[in-house]
């Protein structure tokens, strides 16, 4: 018996969940600094593109997983003056049913897939370099450094696809963060996938030892890809909080 599906799905939803508390931190931090400096037309504007992108990104994954919609508001800017919200998915599901249960936990962490996946293929296009072999490295941390290292490259640095990648970490990943709602919403369906993981794994006794090598590398570099694109989001997320905190406190607004 192998365990690597259990490992697997266990190491994904943590690096979701911890990613996703510090997104939830640093784009509340994000949104108080945005609408100190520049109201909340300004905000409005800055999240005219992220907000529907995150709240569509709820609904999508609600229809896969066959959840009742039964409201959706992909952007309400003047609603939103009222009562801080600016988008949200109503939903409802069958408690009975397992894969409808499962995707709870996929609904309420779709914004940072879908925000890690849109990075993810435009860095795979603008940098192809910092891909290369990149699945070669078994570590995590070894293949975040090394597609690290190749998109900074001057030649990777300095072109139109680096403002392309900026414009979608400034608009996109501010809205990646998980709400408490999402994260207590997420959570059954967590417990309940992790549930599944174990019983597979009782599965891996009938499948071939190099069948389950294959599986486990590309597990792991789809880990290694999306753990990157959080990585590169959060990032600049935080440079985003630096640099509006500092023009807060020179307009004299504090922190």
């Amino acid at each position: 018996m192998n365990f690597i599906i259990f490992f697997t799905v266990l190491e994904y939803i943590v690096i979701t969940y911890i990613f996703g508390l510090m997104y939830m931190l640093v784009g509340r931090k994000n949104s108080t600094y945005i609408q100190r400096n520049f109201g909340w037309t300004g905000y409005c504007v800055l999240g005219s593109i992220g907000v529907p992108y995150h709240e569509l990104s709820h609904l999508i994954t609600a229809v896969i997983f066959r959840h009742k919609i039964n409201e959706v508001r992909l952007f309400r800017p003047v609603q939103g003056r009222t009562d801080g919200t600016l988008g949200y998915v109503n939903h409802s599901w069958n408690s009975k049913s397992v894969y409808q249960k499962i995707g709870n936990f996929f609904i309420g962490t779709a914004p940072m897939f879908f925000g890690a996946g849109l990075l993810f293929i435009v860095l795979r296009i603008a940098y192809p370099s910092a891909f290369v072999n990149i699945a070669e490295i078994s570590e995590i941390p070894g293949s975040l450094v090394f597609a690290f290292r190749n998109m900074l490259m001057p030649e990777n640095l300095f072109t139109v696809w680096t403002l392309i990648v900026l414009l979608i970490t400034v608009f996109i990943c501010p809205h990646m963060d998980m709400s408490w709602e999402d994260i207590k919403g997420s959570t059954s369906g967590a417990i309940t996938l992790i549930i599944v993981a174990i019983i597979l794994s009782f599965t891996t006794m009938l499948i071939p030892p190099d069948t389950i090598a294959q599986v486990q590398s590309v597990m792991n570099t789809f880990i290694s890809y999306y753990a990157y694109a959080l990585i590169l989001g959060l990032i600049v997320s935080i440079i985003m909080v630096v640099f509006l905190g500092i023009l807060s406190l020179i307009r004299g607004k504090g922190l």
